[in-house]
């Protein structure tokens, strides 16, 4: 078994360790909270699936092991239909998801679920083709019209996510947990939808090409679902940590500022090399030279850019006392959904009221607040 490299397995593979990884966060920040559970498990089954279909699987040159991964990939594809609407339920309360809300609907959707991806096991030929050899990468495969049946029905069921996160976000209070998050699930379901409905719109034309097809339907496809997954992940776990929006505040200055010396450094090379006749590390020594110069001002840039993009959050004690009384707030509105606060509930709150360090007086007056 031998590993080749090739660009355009990275951005699948990228996915899959951010979804994974999320998925960890999840459990970690609350492993008893079923919102955690679902997300943690449709995060798990993203990663996998575009592991399977746009990652991992452009590694290898072994056929069977580019099969075996081709097909828990596809194995994932069919199972999440089903597991997210269970999601839903759990997450967004509007009468679009209520069927999916009771123990035998639950039951029902894992069983589905289980069932469509020991088909996917038993009948891998059913869903996509032969293996064929790309040129950018050992082997990929297409799916079979059966195959793209399933992709198509994962497509209707995101697009009912959309539409139900869109509706709570009308029907909820202004100014309520409920209306953030649904907000927040229609951003990371809409960037995902739109690009994806485009993408699946245009497939008769864009897929035959051989670049532009296997371009936007693999690492293309990948991306889309990398910044799908970590709004997804941002959406659920803003209202469970408090300090999230800074660490978010955070990576966007270092990734910005790493994203500018990076392609300054790769433009500069190229630009050097053509016009400059000299060889090419003296070159790269220049560059790297002058990019040590200006990179004050380059990170300056990049925390004006933050700053403006992410004005409200500040690491003050002031915004931090805000942001505990969000957290308890998401928390409490969750335990009042269906009017009464349970004592494992009651039990699950002091715990949380605790830890962000909020006094028993605050959180009874935010609890009446909420009552009236």
């Amino acid at each position: 078994m031998n590993l080749v490299w090739t660009w355009w397995a990275v951005p699948g593979t990228f996915a899959f360790v951010a979804a994974w990884c999320c998925a960890i966060v999840a459990l970690r920040t609350n492993p008893r909270r079923t919102l955690n559970q679902h997300l943690s498990l449709i995060l798990i089954l993203e990663g996998v699936y575009m592991a399977g279909i746009a990652g991992l699987l452009f590694f290898f040159d072994n056929p069977t092991i580019v099969t075996t991964l081709a097909t828990v990939g596809t194995a994932a594809m069919v199972a999440l239909p089903f597991a997210y609407l269970s999601f839903l339920a759990v997450s967004l309360y509007t009468p679009l998801v209520a069927p999916f809300r009771s123990r035998v609907a639950r039951v029902l959707l894992v069983l589905a679920s289980t069932v469509a991806a020991i088909y996917v096991f038993a009948n891998p030929h059913l869903f996509f083709s032969e293996l064929y050899r790309p040129g950018w990468a050992p082997w990929n495969f297409r799916y079979t019209d059966f195959g793209q049946r399933w992709a198509q029905l994962l497509g209707i069921v995101y697009l009912f996510g959309l539409v139900a996160a869109v509706t709570v976000y009308i029907r909820a209070r202004k100014g309520s947990v409920a209306r953030n998050r649904a907000k927040w699930y229609a951003i990371a379901f809409g960037f995902r939808d739109v690009i994806v409905g485009i993408i699946q719109i245009l497939h008769p034309i864009l897929r035959p090409d051989p670049f532009w097809g296997d371009f936007v339907y693999n690492p293309g496809f990948a991306m889309v679902f990398s910044a799908y997954i970590l709004l997804l992940a941002y959406a659920v776990l803003r209202f469970q940590l408090f300090k999230i929006d800074l660490k978010v505040k955070f990576a966007l200055q270092q990734s910005t500022v790493g994203a500018l010396v990076i392609g300054g450094f790769i433009v500069g090379s190229e630009v050097l090399e053509t016009f400059v006749p000299v060889s090419g590390t003296v070159l790269n020594i220049f560059v790297a030279i002058t990019i040590l110069v200006v990179l004050r001002p380059i990170q300056g840039l990049a925390l004006r850019m933050t700053n403006r993009l992410m004005r409200s959050v500040q690491n003050t004690p002031e915004y931090l006392d805000v942001r505990r009384l969000e957290v308890y707030r998401a928390a409490l509105e969750g335990a009042l959904q269906d009017g009464i606060v349970t004592d494992k509930e009651r039990g699950i709150l002091d715990q949380i009221r605790d830890d962000l360090g909020i006094s028993p007086g605050a959180a009874f007056a935010l609890e009446k607040e909420l009552k009236q």
